[in-house]
């Protein structure tokens, strides 16, 4: 059972009162867990759960994610954290300053994923946003997404490649609008770790590396083209070894160049439950997975092409651990769910 938040007293103060209307945004939109809102983040449901707590104010990059994946509007958040002062040392108690929760490293891209209709949580899509940040480029409407640029901002290049001209930079902290995406060089996103192949065509011209910004295409956003682009993965090879439980995963194929791994077994908390789908890892092509086995378990182990976090394609190897092909028609959708989902610290 979910431990429950301590109560918050909205009167006793702005940062109380900011964390207060964080939960009741995540209330009416559902009440996702943390860990399914860190899924679509990036950030750790520690981090997420601590931005609501009214302890401190939180940062700005985490209060946006915490609203967009609940559908919020950012404009009117991003002002509101703006217009909050920080807090006076004098409110705080007297005590060493806690280590981050961030110390934890994370594996995941930082994305306020776009769901599709029906989904009760995702960033509206085709709503122009305010340019809330000096420099940032209007949205225009009609858009089929958005995103937000971070850090050091982002380029909008020619074509889907580093080595593409550059047509203009825009600021972090824009939101951007965006019309879909077609397939590029493999960029390594610098918070997750984690290798993207998708670049978002911008409106207006241009394209955007998805591993740059905060956001992903709404669900069943069908893959575009753009100059300079490459064809999506067609094959896949899982090569497996099983050494007394210590399993090692390797997988390569053409215009593979992100790999998601799952494992089919019951939940080593529930053994006797039904077995299901468990993410191993989501890494570059090529690269050998470490994975301890749960023991007294025979799993499947799949790996998967992906586009990136939650980009799964069909494409998709599954195997036993002897090696042995296993048909993946019945379990294909569910196991590349699962693999190309973003990892999430444990």
């Amino acid at each position: 059972m979910a431990r429950q938040e301590r109560p918050i007293d909205p009167a006793a103060g702005p940062v109380e009162s900011l964390a207060y209307d964080l939960r009741k945004l995540r209330v009416e939109a559902g009440s996702p867990t943390y860990r399914a809102m860190a899924r679509k983040t990036g950030y750790s449901a520690s981090t997420l759960s601590e931005a609501a707590s009214g302890i401190r104010r939180p940062s700005l990059d985490v209060l946006l994610a915490y609203v967009g994946v609940l559908n919020g509007d950012q404009a009117a958040w991003r002002k509101r954290w703006q217009d909050l002062d920080p807090m006076p040392a004098a409110h705080l108690p007297h005590r060493p300053a806690r280590r981050p929760a961030g110390r934890w490293v994370l594996a995941a891209v930082l994305a306020l994923v776009l769901l599709g209709a029906g989904t009760a949580w995702g960033v509206g899509r085709g709503r122009p946003e305010p340019a809330a940040v000096p420099g940032c480029p209007a949205v225009a409407g009609g858009t089929l997404f958005t995103a937000t640029t971070y850090g050091s901002g982002a380029k909008v290049r020619q074509g889907p490649a580093r080595a593409q001209p550059e047509l203009y930079a825009i600021p972090a902290g824009c939101t951007v609008g965006l019309t879909g995406f077609c397939l590029g060089e493999p960029i390594l996103d610098a918070t997750a770790g984690t290798p993207d192949v998708r670049w978002f065509m911008v409106a207006g011209g241009g394209v955007l590396a998805s591993a740059i910004v905060h956001g992903n295409p709404p669900d069943g956003t069908g893959l575009s083209r753009c100059p300079g682009d490459r064809n999506q993965p067609s094959t896949i090879s899982l090569r497996v070894t099983d050494e007394a439980g210590r399993v090692t995963l390797n997988a390569t194929g053409s215009g593979v160049d992100v790999v998601g791994y799952a494992a089919y077994h019951p939940d080593p908390a529930v053994p006797d439950g039904p077995p299901a789908w468990h993410q191993i890892a989501l890494t570059a092509r090529g690269a050998t997975v470490p994975w301890q086995r749960p023991a007294g378990t025979a799993p499947v182990v799949a790996a998967v092409a992906c586009l990136g976090g939650e980009s799964p394609t069909e494409v998709a190897d599954l195997r036993t651990l002897d090696g042995e092909a296993v048909p993946a028609a019945a379990h294909r959708g569910a196991a590349a769910e699962i693999a190309c989902l973003y990892p999430v610290a444990k």
